[in-house]
């Protein structure tokens, strides 16, 4: 599995970093890890992927 750290970002320079990610990423089905701030709202993140949200695999970071 690929791990993406967006720690410290909003959602939105969050989301363009996994869709960078996802593009890039050729394994075919295949998952990746994001590490985001614990501010970070993972509905809103997970929403604005659509379909890619199901590779995604969202962990907040502890306070």
């Amino acid at each position: 599995m690929q791990t993406l750290d967006c720690n410290g970002l909003s959602e939105i320079p969050t989301v363009l970093r996994i869709k960078q990610a996802l593009v890039g990423w050729t394994e075919a089905g295949g998952e990746i890890g994001v590490l985001v701030g614990s501010h970070c709202d993972h509905d809103r993140i997970t929403g604005s992927l659509g379909a890619m949200a199901d590779r995604v695999r969202l962990v907040s970071a502890p306070n």
